[in-house]
């Protein structure tokens, strides 16, 4: 008996490990394999011997598409066992730059004439506000600001420090208003054919007067023409960002061509509705994490267009028209991914468990300051005359033409998309001495009439009018004059 007992465990243990030798899915195809490398049995004849095999795995599918689904433990949460989209595992890719408003470069609201021209607005056109992100508000008072008050703009988990907030001006008149961000071709060519999926975070004022606390969100895409910077005055946004911008108040025949709102449904956790295109979420007054989907398609529906460009924005209409000052949404943490969609060239079979493609964001992807520097930049360069007491800085390096005129090469901090379009306000101070003791105003500060007379992607020469002493030909330097009284910006926008 003991014998038998003693052979049934042998038997029990060989089984076993037998079992874990081959795995869970022993057997089934691999990815990338064709169906001839992988054996699974080799019968009696030695697995040293090549060619020997009697039963090789089945040849796998030659890549992923992201709609695979992997079983995964969750451990404490509820439920504690479910299947994870391969496209949510690994690193994100955000195609939103300065989404993070901690570390959004922020060239044009920190400085103190940018506070004052971004307060009190009524832009029928979008303005550019924190790097990359325009706002328009064609029939309402709109104030915006970057909030760093630990109350109400830390968001439990994602360790900011500020909030990009969008409000109602004090007795300000009512009506919708958005901030957003358009992305040129380049940006957007990962997203098409894919489904877009925009998720953020969002919390209300206290007094945010729209109906039932609503906010909108728009993904929309077009067929126009990757288009030059423009700034039609000083600060607007791009070509086709102005257009998007006028598409998402409700002047969508004012919209870049074919303009399309495309929003098809919601992430899993964000409930609302969607009509046309665009969706409709009621926020909160705490800080939350919304997503929305939109499959973007390589042309135009019904048409041989191809998509060119995507863009989005998150909008609220308030309704009141009172002094208050708490009647505002604040966003954070912006993010647009391409996740796969339920159908595409290379998988055109619906998979049973997800219709719809991967809907889910990924976990918000953090970039350094350094590297939100330099992604910004190449779309935005906002020098304003620094009003710091003390704060003389060289802005560029000048040479004298006339006793009256002296031109200046600015360079840009990175090669920026595209020869942007260059907007001057006078200020900024030359040297009026040989020996470099004594600096004048320019009294005009506009494009350089001689040489180089429009700017490219590195920078751009431009003309000082000031009481120059040298002489023709003698070296000299911009400087900022570090007083209350600094006037003078240069803005140079390659935005699309």
């Amino acid at each position: 008996m003991r014998k038998k007992l003693g052979i049934a465990v042998l038997a029990i243990i060989a089984s076993a490990s037998v079992a874990y030798a081959a795995g869970v899915w022993n057997g089934l195809p691999i990815v990338g394999d064709p169906g001839n490398t992988v054996c699974l049995d080799f019968g009696s004849t030695p697995a040293t011997t090549p060619g020997n095999c009697n039963q090789f795995s089945p040849a796998g599918p030659t890549g992923l598409t992201g709609n695979e689904l992997i079983p995964t433990d969750t451990g404490q949460q509820n439920p504690a066992t479910v299947y994870i989209p391969a496209s949510l595992l690994g690193s994100s890719v955000n195609r939103l730059i300065g989404g993070d408003m901690t570390t959004n470069l922020n060239q044009r609201p920190s400085t103190v004439k940018g506070v004052a021209s971004l307060a009190t607005l009524s832009p029928t056109a979008a303005v550019i506000t924190a790097d990359r992100w325009w706002t328009i508000a064609p029939a309402a008072g709109v104030t915006v600001t970057i909030d760093s008050t630990a109350a109400t703009a830390v968001i439990p988990g994602l360790s900011n420090t500020k909030a990009l907030r969008l409000a109602r001006t004090t007795s300000g008149a009512a009506g919708i208003m958005c901030i957003g961000q358009t992305l040129d071709a380049a940006a957007s060519q990962p997203l098409i054919g894919n489904n877009a999926v925009f998720s953020f975070w969002e919390s209300n004022g206290p007094a945010q007067s729209a109906t039932a606390g609503n906010f909108t969100v728009n993904v929309d895409y077009t067929s126009a023409a990757d288009a030059v910077a423009t700034q039609a005055t000083l600060g607007f946004a791009g070509a086709n960002g102005s257009l998007f911008a006028l598409g998402d108040v409700g002047l969508l025949s004012a919209g870049p061509t074919n303009m399309t709102r495309a929003i098809a449904g919601f992430s899993a956790g964000t409930t609302g509705t969607v009509t046309a295109g665009v969706a409709m979420i009621a926020g909160s007054t705490t800080w939350k994490r919304y997503g929305v989907y939109a499959p973007i398609p390589i042309n135009i529906p019904g048409t041989t267009m191809p998509v060119t460009s995507v863009s989005v924005s998150i909008c609220f209409a308030p309704i009141l028209t009172t002094a208050i000052t708490t009647d505002w949404i604040e966003v954070n943490g912006m993010q647009l991914e391409a996740k796969p969609p339920a159908t595409s060239v290379t998988n055109p079979i619906v998979s049973v468990l997800a219709p719809n493609g991967v809907t889910a964001p990924s976990a918000f992807e953090r970039r350094s300051a350094a590297f939100e520097q330099t992604l910004s930049q190449y779309y935005w360069y906002y020098n304003f005359e620094s009003q710091v007491a003390g704060g003389i800085t060289t802005v560029a390096s000048c040479t004298d033409v006339t006793t009256a005129l002296a031109n200046c090469w600015f360079q840009f901090p990175v090669n920026m998309r595209i020869a942007p379009n260059v907007k001057y306000t006078a200020g900024f101070q030359a040297f009026t001495t040989t020996a470099y003791s004594a600096v004048g105003a320019c009294t005009a500060l506009a494009a350089s009439t001689s040489y180089v007379t429009v700017p490219s992607t590195t920078g751009a020469l431009a003309a000082c009018t000031a009481a120059l002493t040298p002489a023709a030909g003698t070296a000299n330097s911009l400087t900022a004059l570090g007083t209350a009284s600094s006037t003078g910006i240069i803005s140079a926008s390659a935005e699309p």
